[in-house]
């Protein structure tokens, strides 16, 4: 399995808007998808995956979706809970904010194809299994673990501390790498917590939920603490967690 974080800022290694490109088809979250791509790999996205609704992770997914109109033959499948693509449609693909997902068709076909997906079922995209597990945060959001049939991998999405995400890692033997939320240094754990999402306090003290042999990557850096983050990580000298780096292909 290919794993890539889609680059979304200027230098390309800081991690401001969210999605991570899977085996060049699959994307979770689709907040860098119009950014941080070329058009060649944007027509190869065939099918995206939404953690939630915060605009970090779907700001992009309109101008994608419109930037594609006269090459797409066939619609990109959209998988959501009921209520995060409801939160879309509403909010996001309506005549005041961009067009209506109605509108989103050229002569061919419509652009994006909706397929519900619901916490512990599991299902099938791009060759690839994806259970949604619900985390931590301040809205309904979903991690995702994703196996192939030789490993998978546990995408958190936003969250801070939490267990049933845990659960289905320790259940999965394939289990290769965590990619975890690591938005703030111990300075500001206190947000971190109101906010549903990790500290470099809070995400120590994860670790040990973790499966020996498994890596942790920390993602979701907030751009303006991502010194501080690295240098607490470090201190840490904890060799399971490592943070990710923006634009790099992991191969698992």
């Amino acid at each position: 399995m290919k794993v890539r974080i889609v680059p979304s800022t200027r230098d390309g290694q800081r991690q401001l808007l969210t999605s991570y490109l899977i085996n060049g088809t699959l994307a979770v979250d689709a907040g860098a998808l119009a950014i941080g791509l070329s058009r060649a790999e944007q027509l190869r996205v065939r099918a995206i995956i939404i953690t939630h609704t915060h605009l970090d992770h779907v700001i992009s997914l309109p101008l994608l979706v419109t930037d594609l109109f006269e090459d797409l033959r066939e619609p990109i499948r959209l998988f959501a809970t009921p209520s995060d693509f409801d939160a879309l449609r509403a909010h996001v693909f309506n005549p005041r904010m961009w067009v209506t997902l109605e509108t989103l068709r050229n002569e061919r076909t419509a652009l994006l194809d909706y397929h519900p997906m619901r916490a512990g079922e599991t299902f099938v995209s791009e060759g690839l299994r994806i259970t949604p597990v619900p985390v931590t945060h301040a809205v309904q959001t979903h991690g995702l673990l994703v196996e192939d049939g030789q490993g998978a991998v546990l995408f958190t999405s936003d969250t801070g501390a939490t267990e049933r995400a845990w659960e289905l890692a320790r259940e999965c033997a394939g289990l290769r790498a965590v990619f975890i939320d690591l938005s703030y240094p111990a300075a500001l754990t206190r947000l971190g917590r109101a906010a549903g999402h990790h500290s470099t306090e809070t995400l120590s003290a994860e670790l040990d939920k973790v499966r020996p042999g498994v890596t942790v990557y920390g993602v979701h850096l907030k751009p303006n603490y991502r010194e501080r983050i690295i240098e607490e990580v470090a201190a840490l000298g904890d060799p399971r967690l490592r943070i990710a780096e923006v634009g790099r292909e992991y191969e698992f």
